[in-house]
């Protein structure tokens, strides 16, 4: 006859469950350690995909700039200011500055709107009403180490590369 585990204990004791504050301790401080040296890396990671995000909106704002000048019938602007509150603004009329909400704004993005992304650089670029454009670069987008481009080509359609190196699923300039 076999006989149960808890028959072989000595009188009066119980059998041990669980875990002891010990190993409990030890247990936290190594997901306490694992944890620091994985912030840094998903901190980096979501400044590229904030970056991308801006990025590819100012593409899409350019393309919509670009169908709706030619479904419109007249031109149309992205106007762009560069700097600490930095924005973009798709415009029926040359100069409506981007800073502000105006009648003449169509669409507009906000530094806000990007958190930890810089427009570093950026020209306004004018669609004509057969779609094309009137430069060749529309913006240099920036967080952390990383700078992405937003291209024009000649018939208006934008591009986003990387400046320095090519990112995950961006290619580079």
């Amino acid at each position: 006859m076999a006989l149960s585990p808890s028959l072989d204990l000595p009188a009066g004791t119980l059998p041990r469950r669980g875990f002891t504050l010990i190993e409990l301790l030890i247990t936290l401080a190594v997901l306490a350690v694992l944890g620091t040296l994985a912030l840094p890396s998903m901190a980096r990671q979501l400044e590229r995909h904030r970056l991308q995000a801006a990025a590819q909106e100012l593409a899409a704002d350019l393309a919509e700039a670009r169908f709706e000048a030619a479904r419109r019938g007249v031109p149309l602007q992205l106007e762009a200011s560069p700097g600490a509150g930095w924005c973009w603004a798709v415009t029926t009329t040359a100069g409506c500055a981007c800073g502000t909400a105006q009648a003449c704004q169509l669409k507009s993005v906000h530094a806000d709107e990007h958190r930890g992304v810089q427009l570093v650089a950026a020209r306004s670029v004018r669609f004509d009403t057969d779609g094309r454009a009137d430069t060749g670069i529309g913006a240099v987008l920036e967080a952390g180490a990383n700078q992405l481009r937003v291209d024009i080509g000649t018939l208006g359609r934008a591009r986003v590369c990387s400046v320095r190196g090519a990112l995950p699923g961006t290619p580079a300039c």
